[in-house]
């Protein structure tokens, strides 16, 4: 280093104090993940178990042959139905052990001017959860896990009957948006034999999706129309602030934006890769899980289900090495993900 006049740069050492030990970090709270919303966790006490899936025909069948059949004169015995019962299909799960973790070296902890062990901790549980969420949405994009009545893919002339085009270039003459959602609640009603109330369905999509339909001229005529719509696009307190001008619930089916983003090139390239886990024009409709929780052998109508192993739901763990002057630090998932009740739910492809 050169010789140099002491001047208001040079005499003294930099650090963080000047800017009051600032320091930016991007660690996403867990909870802020939308896959609760549509995806319903269930703790279980096995890694390994099956659950039944009930058929639905028996419980609203109505058949000429069977009103003669329940019919029950006085003064004779009680008619018998021995072939009145339902067909059931067991299913499995099988839970998988992840382990996301670091190591941290003892004098980078003492002297770092922040904590560096929570902040790790941090990232290894968003990386955990980007996993979790990146799982659930392959899953639920994957036409093969439905009915093929409960797929449409609208590049597809006549994917829906009466719905012309994609929703990006809906009009409020083509309403292609509106007939489509009304289709899928009819298609589940059906389906499900009444069993599922259309109120309880949410649409999911991506920010780069809900960007593109927020402009159709179909849901702009909406909002215009709609005597709340200069509080929406102030965004108001009674309205959410980040479905990207979409309305917080179209059409009495709420929106969710799956705003989960994954990185997809290796480290240390210059050139990083970064994507929305829920691929651009895709949109599900599913069931929202009617508590925040299931219960191991409950009921549930919900359209995807994410079985965790006991105590392994994001366990953040640390074993200090004191020979070594090291901290090892970690994230432990253990889950399966289940089609819980496909026939609740809805894929559409291509709606941009």
């Amino acid at each position: 280093m050169p010789k140099v006049l002491p001047g208001a740069y040079n005499t003294f050492v930099p650090n963080a104090k000047s800017s009051g030990n600032l320091f930016v970090d991007f660690s996403r709270n867990v909870n802020d993940f939308a896959c609760l919303r549509y995806c319903q966790p269930v703790p279980v006490q096995q890694t390994v178990g099956i659950w039944y899936q009930m058929g639905l025909d028996q419980r609203a069948r109505i058949t000429e042959d069977d009103s003669a059949k329940q019919l029950w004169a006085d003064g004779t015995p009680r008619p018998k139905d021995n072939g009145n019962d339902e067909y059931f299909e067991e299913k499995s799960f099988r839970c998988s052990r992840r382990s996301y973790s670091s190591t941290l070296g003892k004098m980078t902890s003492e002297q770092a001017a922040w904590d560096e062990r929570d902040r790790r901790s941090r990232m290894l549980a968003q990386q955990a959860m980007t996993v979790r969420t990146n799982m659930i949405l392959a899953k639920m994009s994957d036409p093969s896990q439905y009915d093929t009545s409960h797929v449409a893919d609208l590049s597809s002339p006549g994917a829906i009957t009466g719905v012309t085009g994609n929703w990006a270039a809906s009009t409020s003459a083509r309403l292609a948006i509106r007939r489509s959602l009304n289709h899928i609640k009819n298609r589940i009603t059906l389906d499900t034999r009444a069993a599922v109330n259309s109120d309880d369905l949410v649409l999911v999509m991506s920010p780069d999706t809900a960007e593109q339909i927020a402009v159709s001229q179909e849901i702009v005529e909406l909002i215009k129309q709609n005597v709340g719509g200069l509080k929406f696009l102030r965004a108001d307190d009674d309205f959410p602030k980040d479905t990207y001008g979409l309305p917080p619930r179209l059409y009495n089916t709420d929106v969710v934006i799956e705003k989960t983003v994954k990185v997809t090139s290796q480290k240390g390239l210059v050139t990083q890769t970064a994507s929305y886990c829920l691929p651009f024009g895709t949109v599900i409709v599913a069931h929202k899980p009617d508590s925040l929780e299931g219960v191991e052998g409950g009921r549930s109508f919900s359209t995807c289900s994410i079985q965790i192993y006991r105590d392994d739901d994001l366990a953040v763990e640390t074993d200090d090495i004191r020979w070594d002057r090291l901290t090892n630090i970690a994230v432990t998932d253990n889950f399966d993900i289940s089609m819980t009740a496909p026939v609740t739910g809805y894929l559409l492809e291509n709606v941009c």
